[in-house]
């Protein structure tokens, strides 16, 4: 296809993860929009073409789309969408679009459903957090700290392919302490975030709700899937070290999300009991 069309490129590059190969299309890119789609999934035809015309028309920096899962093949019929609560009608920055979407556990970090105009991302310097898990969370509240101008569709345009076998499915030992280090990294860039001087209160409150969050996350990851007991411990006396307990416990809003801080502060305290504190560590 790239031999007959001139608008396509192909880059080899030896497999250093989607973070990297993300980059490179990023340094490369040279036209108006960037549209970061994986590998295995589906858009429909003309997909594309209304997101941007969809943009043009806004003036809009982020324009983010709506999909639908699905396993061997796309349906047929009309599709149920992911995301059903956006504010669909209303341009907002990124800090509003968070603020709507997050206490709702709706906000979308999928970076297949942002279309995002290639000036904003050099602006900023946008890039993907090398060598981890869970890199669209980081990328996404990039995103959403400088944008200005942002809008939903509501059609559901992409199929998202539920793989076994991706990275998140894994049961893989490295795999899974992969995702755990990831959750770990994404604490500590919300943390950087809502601790920011210029962070107004509400949004503050909403990052340290999201890493509340991501805290349960990780004790799911931990004590579900992550089998190795020495990696427990470094895991969690990773997790108590940072301050991440009392971080979670400013962000709870309710008596689950308190309920979740305190079973963190239980189980992480178990697994770490056995482990001496190191200059290392």
């Amino acid at each position: 296809m790239a031999a007959r069309d001139a608008r396509l490129r192909v880059i080899a590059q030896a497999n250093r993860g989607v973070s990297a190969t993300r980059n490179t299309g990023l340094s490369l890119a040279r036209g108006e929009w960037i549209v970061l789609a994986d590998g295995d999934d589906w858009m429909k035809p003309g997909a594309l073409r209304t997101w941007i015309a969809y943009g043009h028309k806004h003036a809009l920096e982020i324009v983010i789309g709506n999909g639908f899962g699905f396993d061997a093949t796309p349906p047929e019929a009309p599709p149920s969408p992911l995301y059903q609560g956006q504010p669909w009608d209303e341009i907002c920055d990124g800090k509003p679009w968070m603020m709507r979407t997050v206490p709702n556990d709706d906000c979308v970090v999928c970076v297949w459903l942002q279309c995002i105009r290639r000036d904003f991302v050099e602006a900023y310097g946008l890039r993907f957090a090398a060598g981890m898990v869970h890199e669209d969370i980081i990328w996404s509240l990039a995103l959403a700290l400088h944008a200005q101008r942002v809008r939903f569709v509501r059609e559901p345009f992409y199929g998202y392919r539920r793989n076994s076998l991706s990275i998140t499915n894994s049961p893989s030992p490295a795999a899974v302490a992969g995702r755990a280090a990831g959750y770990l990294r994404v604490m500590e860039a919300l943390v950087a975030a809502a601790l920011d001087p210029r962070t107004g209160r509400a949004f503050r409150r909403l990052l340290l709700r999201q890493a509340n969050r991501e805290g349960g996350n990780l004790l799911h990851i931990i004590r579900k899937r992550l089998h190795d007991p020495e990696l427990r411990k470094r895991f969690a006396r990773q997790f108590l070290d940072a301050g991440y307990l009392r971080i979670m416990l400013k962000g709870a809003t309710n008596a689950s999300e308190l309920w979740r801080a305190v079973r963190c502060a239980r189980v992480y305290a178990r697994y770490a009991a056995s482990i001496p504190r190191t200059r290392a560590d």
